[in-house]
Parts: C-alpha cells; sequence; structure tokens
C-alpha cells in the first residue's frame, strides 16, 4: 500500500496540498518561451546590423524580446525552485504510510485478513487509553524525553493499532505515520523540510535476517539506517520520534547493537541502549466485558461486509478471560461471516482460522476466474487445477513477494509449471504474478507493498503450517535451489510460525535437516531473536543432529564451528548441546584422519628408502 496522501481534516499533515500542475504548466511556458525569445532577440540584432534593409525592426522591440526571454528564463529557474521546494515538502508521503484507516470500497468483496488489520479494522479503539495517554506525553513532553521507545508485546494484544492510534491522534501539528519498508534513509531529509515534529512507527521491527534482504529484514535495511542517520536534538530543530514494535525488547536490543557494534558511535548506540520500553500485557476484561467488545465487533464487522445485522449474537457465555483482541475480533469476524450466534467466539484459533481461509479462498478463486475480464478464465492452467491461485498464494509467501522477477521464478517450480519451455513458463507464471499483485492490491514497486498478503501473522503462519504439512513433496521442491535471502525468508517465517503453533516445528525441522549448514545457519539467527525461542529450539536442534541422508558429504569441524557462534547457550541450549557435541565429535575423526594419513606417508617414505 503506498504512502498516499489523504486530504481529510481529521489527520494532521495529510491534509497539505501538494504542487499543482498549473505551475508546472506555468514553468514548461516559460522554459521553452524564454530561450526563444532570447534566440528571436539574438537572431533580430544579427539581421539589423548585417542586413539591415531586410529587417526594419526597431531596436527597443528587439530589446523587449531579448528581456521578456530573460525574465521567462528567471520565471521558470523560480518556479522550478519552488517546486523542488514542495516537492521535498511532500516526501514524506513516500516514505510515511497514512495511519488513517481505508474504508471498504462499496460493492467490492473484501479479503477477511484485510479487516482484521490495523490499517484498516473498522472495529474502533478501546482499552488501551492509558498506554496511549503515556505514548503522547512521550511524544509531546517539553522536558527532551529519551527520542526512541520499544513497544513490546505478544503477537496479538494490540502493539500496532496502538501505534497507529497513536499516530492518529497527535493533531494538527505533528506528522506521524508508519515507516514503508526500504524508506529510512530518505525520511530525516524530508521531515526536515516540513519543520513539524514527527513519530514515525517502525511496525515489526524485530524482524532481522543475517543478508541486506529487503524482503523481510527491518533491522538492518531501516532500524539501522534511522539510527544512524538520527538527527541532533538541537533546540530549534523540531524533535522526532522514533516507536519501534517489537516482540521482545532485550533481544531486539541485542540484535541491533550487535549491528552497530563496530562502526558507529556511543551516542548512536545509546539511542537503543537507554530507550524506555512499554510492555503490552493483555487487557483485563470480565466476561461482561468481553460480551460488549465481541457484540460491537460483530456489527462493526457486519456493517463492513454490507450485510444486514441478526439478532441473537448479544451473548457470550462460553468465551472465558485470556483472550487477545485479535483473536477476540478474529472470532468476532467469524460470527458476522458465518451467521451463527456467539459461541463462535468460543472456537479455537485453529478452528477460526479455518473457516477465514475458507471464505479467503473462495474469494481468490473468483478473482482469479475473472481476471483480467469478467466471466473469462483467462489466466493458464486455471480450468484444470482449480486450486493453483492457493497455490501460488502459498509459494508467494514462502520465498518473498516483493521483487517481481524473483516471484515468476519461485512459481516456476510448481508442479502446474513444470516441463515448460523457458518462454512460455515465464510467460505463465508473469500472468500469475500480475494476478497476485492485483489481488492484493499493490503493484511492483516494492516500497508500495508495505502489507502482507495475509495478515495478521500468526494467520499466515497457520496456512503455511497446514499446507506444507498436507503436501511434504510440494514443500521439498519449493525450497530446492533457494539463494541465501530466500533461504533466510523461509527461515525466519518457519521459525516464527513455530511460536504460534507447535505443528510448525515439523516443517522447520525437514528444512534444517535438508541443508544443516545453509539452512541450520539461517534458522539460527532467525530464531535468536524470537520472544519465544525455546519452542524453535527443540526442532532446530533435531534437524542438526539427524540431516537427511542425501545432503551431501558430512560438515565438517569448521562448520558445525560457524554454527555454534549463532546458538546463543541462553536462549537455544539444546541446539547448542547438539552443535557443540557434534564438532567434538568431527573434530575427534579429523585427528583420526589426519593420524592415519601421517602413519599412511610415513610408511610411504620408509619403503622408499629400503
Amino acid at each position: 500500500m503506498g504512502a498516499v496522501g489523504c486530504r481529510s481534516a481529521g489527520r494532521g499533515g495529510w491534509d497539505d496540498p501538494g504542487p499543482g500542475r498549473g505551475l508546472r504548466i506555468a514553468a514548461d511556458v516559460a522554459g521553452w518561451g524564454g530561450p526563444v525569445l532570447v534566440l528571436a532577440g539574438f537572431a533580430g540584432i544579427i539581421v539589423r546590423v548585417a542586413r539591415p534593409r531586410l529587417w526594419q525592426v526597431p531596436w527597443w522591440l528587439i530589446g523587449t524580446l531579448l528581456v521578456v526571454g530573460l525574465a521567462g528564463y528567471a520565471v521558470d529557474h523560480l518556479i522550478e525552485a519552488h517546486l523542488r521546494r514542495a516537492e521535498r515538502f511532500v516526501a514524506y508521503r513516500k516514505v510515511l504510510e497514512n495511519p488513517n484507516p481505508v474504508a471498504v470500497d462499496p460493492g467490492s468483496e473484501p479479503g477477511v485478513f484485510r479487516l482484521l488489520s490495523p490499517l484498516h479494522s473498522p472495529v474502533p479503539f478501546r482499552d488501551r487509553e492509558d498506554e496511549l495517554a503515556r505514548l503522547r506525553r512521550w511524544c509531546t513532553d517539553g522536558t527532551d524525553p529519551h527520542p526512541v521507545l520499544l513497544l513490546a508485546g505478544d503477537r496479538g494484544v494490540g502493539t500496532s493499532r496502538l501505534a497507529l492510534e497513536l499516530a492518529r491522534t497527535l493533531g494538527e501539528g505533528w506528522t506521524a505515520g508508519r515507516l514503508l519498508h526500504g524508506t529510512g534513509p530518505a525520511l530525516f531529509p524530508a521531515l526536515r523540510d516540513r519543520g513539524r515534529p514527527a513519530l514515525v512507527v517502525v511496525d515489526e521491527a524485530d524482524i532481522r535476517s543475517d543478508t541486506d534482504s529487503h524482503l523481510h529484514s527491518r533491522v538492518r535495511t531501516d532500524v539501522v539506517p534511522l539510527l544512524r542517520a538520527f538527527p541532533g536534538r538541537g533546540h530549534d530543530a523540531a524533535p522526532v520520534r522514533l516507536l519501534f514494535v517489537v516482540r521482545h525488547a532485550e533481544r531486539f536490543r541485542a540484535v541491533v547493537c550487535e549491528e552497530l557494534a563496530y562502526r558507529d558511535s556511543p551516542e548512536v548506540r545509546r539511542l537503543v541502549d537507554e530507550a524506555p520500553v512499554l510492555d503490552l500485557a493483555l487487557p483485563v476484561l470480565d466476561r461482561a466485558a468481553l460480551a460488549e467488545r465481541h457484540a460491537q465487533a460483530v456489527a462493526d464487522f457486519t456493517a463492513a461486509l454490507g450485510r444486514a445485522p441478526a439478532a441473537g449474537r448479544a451473548d457470550l457465555s462460553l468465551a472465558g478471560t485470556g483472550r487477545t483482541p485479535l483473536e477476540l475480533h478474529a472470532a468476532a469476524l467469524v460470527t458476522a461471516l458465518t451467521g451463527e450466534p456467539a459461541p463462535a467466539a468460543a472456537r479455537r484459533g485453529e478452528d477460526v482460522a479455518e473457516i477465514l481461509f475458507a471464505r479467503e479462498v473462495r474469494r481468490w478463486r473468483h478473482h482469479a476466474a475473472s481476471y483480467p475480464s469478467p466471466g473469462t478464465p483467462a489466466l493458464p492452467r486455471l480450468s484444470d487445477q482449480p486450486d493453483l491461485p492457493e497455490l501460488v498464494v502459498l509459494t508467494l509467501l514462502l520465498t518473498g513477494h516483493r521483487e517481481y522477477v524473483a516471484a515468476a521464478h519461485a512459481l516456476e517450480r510448481l508442479p502446474a509449471f513444470a516441463g515448460l519451455e523457458r518462454d512460455r513458463a515465464w510467460g505463465e507464471t508473469s500472468a500469475w504474478v500480475d494476478w497476485a499483485l492485483a489481488l492484493h492490491g499493490g503493484t511492483r514497486i516494492a516500497a508500495h507493498m508495505a502489507e502482507p498478503w495475509i495478515g495478521p501473522e500468526s494467520f499466515a503462519h497457520w496456512f503455511l503450517t497446514t499446507r506444507l504439512r498436507a503436501d511434504p513433496e510440494l514443500f521439498d521442491r519449493l525450497q530446492s535451489g533457494l539463494d541465501t535471502r530466500r533461504s533466510e525468508h523461509l527461515a525466519g517465517l518457519l521459525c516464527r510460525a513455530c511460536e504460534d503453533f507447535p505443528e510448525a516445528g515439523e516443517n522447520l525441522r525437514r528444512y534444517v535437516a535438508r541443508s544443516p549448514s545453509a539452512h541450520g545457519y539461517a534458522a539460527l539467527r532467525s530464531a535468536g531473536v524470537l520472544a519465544r525461542p525455546e519452542r524453535a529450539d527443540p526442532w532446530i536442534a533435531e534437524g542438526l543432529r539427524t540431516p537427511e541422508p542425501d545432503v551431501g558429504p558430512a560438515l565438517a569441524s569448521r562448520d558445525f564451528h560457524t554454527l555454534l557462534e549463532q546458538a546463543p547457550p541462553a536462549s537455544l541450549p539444546r541446539s547448542q548441546s547438539v552443535l557443540a557435541r557434534r564438532y567434538q565429535q568431527a573434530g575427534r575423526a579429523e585427528d583420526k584422519a589426519e593420524r592415519r594419513s601421517r602413519r599412511e606417508r610415513q610408511r610411504r617414505a620408509r619403503g622408499k628408502r629400503t
């Protein structure tokens, strides 16, 4: 989703008009007309001097042409300078996403997961007034508080929603929004030209990898550049606040400090070291409050879906306490979709995800059947394989969807496109990538695709876990031949899925066992920053301990030593223990082989002497 400015009175800073087309037209007229008049004036001088009888134009007219031409050139220069200033002034729209919720288009079939997104949810913000007031004080306090704050909390408790609500409510005098992926270096010049205090929300800031990948890494591509470019605290400069939304504050701090350890000044590292932390816990709600929240959410989702409200949904007797806001909203969305009474809210999270995905898959198939012209199955192989839209979305989730060419090559691994000649496979997969982008509402430009295709992330984890467990051969086909960046992406995805669903561990084990040196390295790096690494640690350890038979030659001691350095004993004790044992075994085997080789050389030397 691109950062397009919305002209409304409800959000300060996003209603400023950009440079109009009239100034651009005037600049073009002055830029072309000025030189033409100047050339005409010089031509008049030459003709008047060389052949005075050919042109009896008075000198004052020639002078007027020159003066007007030079004036046009100057006007063009002034207008261009003004347009450059105006473009810099509104450049923040290209790096900050408007936090205002976007209403569903009338007559459209909205994706159910889009309705659960913090940017698009129709359910009003509630139950976090105290935390919101604290964040507002941090932003507006004139005593120069620390400019960086870490907002930490488990998935589903409302961290992203709280951060966006803060951005929405700061008022007319602020520039606030969510940072788009990969746009950090251009942020501060745009904010400086704007001249207003600013709040920059970096959502999911602790997603990182070991490579400079725009697919999923935020620590190296966004967080670290922001900290390095952070402006000094000048008294005459407008304040800037950085709000990092993370799962585990201390692990995020450790990862960022690791990136900043060698090349950066202590002032840059202090921005994260001294950053305060706001841990967001579950809101304390009794049964009556849960029933009221559920009824309100059902009404809001029903209205967003364009359906008539139904009776008999106010009671929530089967729902217990301890439910996250995301779980409560997802259950309410199921109630609004199915028309069932309130006990739908008491379903398990897996059952809720299954109902939501059943509707979403139907929407994918309907959208694919009517793309690009209504009623015409123009996409290749759709008529023969109705499950292909689901497989396309699954593949792009696994391998990363922000690069057009790479997405097309990833789809070539699907069985539907196997065996095709190169040009034909490229044409068919490109058509499916275009469909997926149209379904997502994005473009081929990576920066305009800030939102995931399936969000919140826990639902994407359920989708990947269930589909990959049901079709192991497809998983093997999709993961074969991944480059380093895609390997990092997939390892991080599988590790984070283990936090939500224990069933995802088998996928992670098989992935690590297939290539312990490459995939194991990526998994260890990804698991080290999880909020609950103990859920992924046993599966990584099992994959490192029992590699698949066809993975190639055994790892050497130096490979195990490299992996051992990436498995901190505090967060990954089982993997660390397995690697330490394998490292000792590999070392003893290498020493034994070296002694055997030495004895063989000595025996050959004695034979030559005799």
